[in-house]
C-alpha cells in the first residue's frame, strides 16, 4: 500500500533543470543587456555638455572692467561689496 503514495516509496527522478531563462527581446534591438535612462537624466547631461562650453572666466567682462580700473571710472557698489564681505564671513559685521 505505500508503494501506491508517491514520493514515499523510492527517490524521485531528477529532472533537468534549464539554466536559461527566455525573456522576450524589445523592439528594435539585437537582444543582450541595455540601459534606458529616464528622460531627466538625458536632460542633465544635455545641459551638463552645454555648461562645459561655457568658460568660467568671461574674458570681455573681465576686460571691460580692467578697462574701467585703467581709466578710472570704475565705481563698485560699496554696499554691495560690504554685503558680500559679511555674508562670506570675511568682514564683522558694525552696527
Amino acid at each position: 500500500m505505500i508503494e501506491k503514495i508517491p514520493g514515499v516509496y523510492g527517490p524521485k527522478p531528477v529532472s533537468k533543470v534549464n539554466m536559461k531563462k527566455s525573456r522576450p527581446q524589445a523592439a528594435g534591438r539585437g537582444g543582450g543587456d541595455g540601459v534606458e535612462f529616464s528622460s531627466f537624466a538625458v536632460e542633465l547631461s544635455k545641459v551638463s555638455a552645454e555648461m562645459k562650453k561655457i568658460p568660467e572666466v568671461r574674458e570681455e567682462l573681465v576686460e571691460g572692467f580692467k578697462k574701467q580700473i585703467q581709466n578710472g571710472t570704475y565705481a563698485p557698489d560699496l554696499e554691495k561689496v560690504a554685503r558680500s564681505l559679511i555674508v562670506a564671513g570675511l568682514l564683522d559685521r558694525e552696527d
